[in-house]
C-alpha cells in the first residue's frame, strides 16, 4: 500500500511568516524555501494511503478541543550542544499548543519520537556553533505575537518540499470542503 509523508503544524501566519523567514535567511537555515515557518505538532510520519481519511478525522477532532489563541514567539534559543538548532521559543499560548499536540498525536498521526516535545519555531537547522552563540545574543530581545486560528496537515513532496494539503479551524468541527477533499 502506498504511503504519504505527513506532518501536522501550526503555520506562522502572515505577515509574521515573512519576518520569521527573514530571520531564517539571515541565519542560513537550509530548509528555507522547502518548509514554511511553522511550529511542529507531529513530526514527519508515514501514513498509508488508505488511512488518509483517518488522518483528516484526527485533525478535525483535535482542532475542536482548542479555541483560537495568541502565541508569543521569541527569544531565539538553541538545543545546542545536543542538537545544533536555533529556534524561537514559545511563551504565551504554550498550554494551548500542548493540548492541541496531545489531541492530534494519535494513530495514524503518531510515531516514536527521537526528542521530547518542546514547542518551538525553527529558524536555523544545523547551525555552526559560532552562529548559534551570536544569534542567541543578538536576537535576545526579539519577541512577536501571532494569532493562531487553525492547524495544518502538511505533506512532503518532490525535492523534500512541504506544503499544506488540509487545514482545520480551531474551536469547531467541520467537514473538509470539496476543494480540500480533491487535493487529498
Amino acid at each position: 500500500m502506498p504511503k504519504r509523508r505527513l506532518g501536522v503544524a501550526l503555520l506562522v501566519p502572515p505577515p509574521v511568516d515573512a519576518e520569521v523567514d527573514g530571520l531564517r535567511r539571515a541565519l542560513g537555515d537550509p530548509a528555507l524555501g522547502r518548509i514554511p515557518a511553522h511550529l511542529t505538532l507531529v513530526p514527519p510520519v508515514n501514513v498509508r494511503e488508505d488511512r488518509m481519511d483517518d488522518a483528516l478525522g484526527v485533525l478535525r477532532q483535535a482542532s475542536a478541543v482548542v479555541e483560537p489563541f495568541a502565541l508569543e514567539l521569541g527569544p531565539v534559543a538553541t538545543f545546542a550542544p545536543v542538537n545544533p538548532v536555533l529556534y524561537l521559543d514559545v511563551g504565551g499560548g504554550a498550554g494551548a499548543v500542548h493540548t492541541l499536540r496531545d489531541a492530534v498525536f494519535t494513530d495514524p498521526l503518531s510515531r516514536p519520537l527521537t526528542w521530547p516535545f518542546v514547542p518551538h519555531v525553527t529558524v536555523a537547522d544545523e547551525a555552526p556553533p559560532d552562529r548559534i552563540e551570536a544569534a542567541v545574543v543578538a536576537l535576545a530581545p526579539y519577541r512577536v505575537t501571532v494569532d493562531i486560528d487553525r492547524v495544518h496537515l502538511l505533506e512532503e513532496g518532490p525535492g523534500r518540499v512541504w506544503r499544506p494539503i488540509a487545514e482545520q479551524p480551531l474551536g469547531m468541527y467541520t467537514r473538509p470542503s470539496r476543494a480540500v477533499r480533491r487535493l487529498l
